[in-house]
């Protein structure tokens, strides 16, 4: 059965769209699926990255206006051009699927109605703005405020909550694997390209200390255009910095704490039961996050537009404070099997569909 992903990533949107989408393709290759993207060549765009992870991917017509976002939520200006034309340089490069799975803020119902009328095919919407859709199923792996009532105009089946969270087969793996002891590790990741620059903000708090009573270690995010420029920042052994480890999970299996950003990010610290500090890096994150902190699962920073960094050196100060108390995350339970019922659901809608 073919599957068609239509997603992009670059400097503006970041990477974690095309992973997360890269784990529910894992689980449909699994599964006996082909699987192919569809993505849009910029800056930052992941698809060698892709590749390498052993998918296809059809690169879809690059605009001659490249257009930038005035703000996180222009998610517009993330398209490069209409939505009508996306729609149609897409199905001018796919002729056939059974499913459309489609990932993109820019991308909603019209989108999904030109693709449907042509393709007649399954759609899966991954979604985390509440929009409408012309969608046969919606994966909203986040733990929204009434998140019930999310999506209300929608008929779509509905996969809600990070039971569904998009996570790759080891955070399961490590949840359940047995650990003698924590290492003495604070992990810092603000995804994959740091938008409000808060890298920077804690390599200059971390210097401020003449030591610090853990090891930190700092991800600045594999396509973040500012790592040079942070190397050089990092003016004592307080931090070590990598732009990408391969060993990410079980680095963060291996934390004490985690300072980083919202969005996913948070269920797979969940997940592997390491207690965090968050901030907001985009505007859709803020209501997120602040859930998060209502319910007492993290410690809320802020927004990136307004850290600085005071808040780091605060934040620092206070976990030098009480590191020796610090204990697992045991709040919320996320199993990290959500791509494995994404698979199975989208499986089922299959079976159902040939039976009708």
């Amino acid at each position: 059965m073919k599957v068609v992903i239509r997603v992009d990533a670059s400097l503006h949107i970041s990477s974690g769209h095309v992973m997360r989408c890269l784990v529910l393709a894992d689980a449909l290759k699994r599964q006996g699926y082909s699987i192919y993207f569809a993505c849009l060549p910029q800056p930052g765009d992941m698809i060698t990255y892709i590749r390498d992870r052993g998918f296809d991917v059809l690169e879809l017509t690059p605009s001659c206006l490249q257009m930038t976002p005035s703000h996180s939520a222009d998610y517009k200006a993330w398209l490069q051009r209409s939505v009508e034309e996306d729609a149609n340089d897409f199905l001018s490069k796919v002729d056939y699927s059974e499913w459309v799975i489609v990932d993109h803020y820019a991308l909603d119902h019209e989108w999904e109605s030109i693709v449907i009328g042509k393709l007649s095919c399954a759609i899966l919407s991954i979604d985390d703005l509440n929009r409408e859709h012309c969608s046969d199923i919606i994966l909203d792996q986040n733990l929204w405020p009434n998140i019930s009532k999310r999506y209300s105009n929608c008929s779509a089946t509905k996969l809600l909550g990070p039971e569904y969270a998009l996570l790759r087969e080891s955070f399961s793996t490590l949840r359940d694997s047995p650990r003698d002891s924590i290492s003495n590790q604070l992990l810092v990741f603000f995804g994959g390209t740091d938008p409000t620059n808060e890298c920077e903000k804690f390599i200059l708090a971390a210097n401020e200390f003449k030591r610090l009573p853990f090891n930190t270690i700092l991800i600045t995010g594999r396509i973040n255009p500012r790592f040079d420029a942070l190397m050089k920042l990092n003016q004592k052994s307080n931090v070590s910095i990598y732009k990408n480890l391969e060993s990410f999970d079980l680095s963060l299996s291996n934390s004490k704490y985690a300072i980083g950003a919202s969005g996913v990010s948070n269920w797979e610290r969940f997940c592997l039961r390491v207690p965090a500090s968050i901030v907001s890096v985009a505007e859709n994150q803020v209501i997120l996050s602040n859930h998060l902190s209502d319910l007492g699962f993290v410690e809320y920073l802020g927004e990136g537009i307004t850290t600085s960094t005071d808040t780091y050196a605060l934040e620092l100060a206070r976990l030098c404070e009480r590191w020796d108390y610090i204990k697992p995350f045991s709040d919320f339970e996320v199993d990290g099997f959500g791509a494995n019922k994404v698979a199975q659901t989208m499986e089922s809608f299959c079976r159902e569909t040939k039976s009708d």
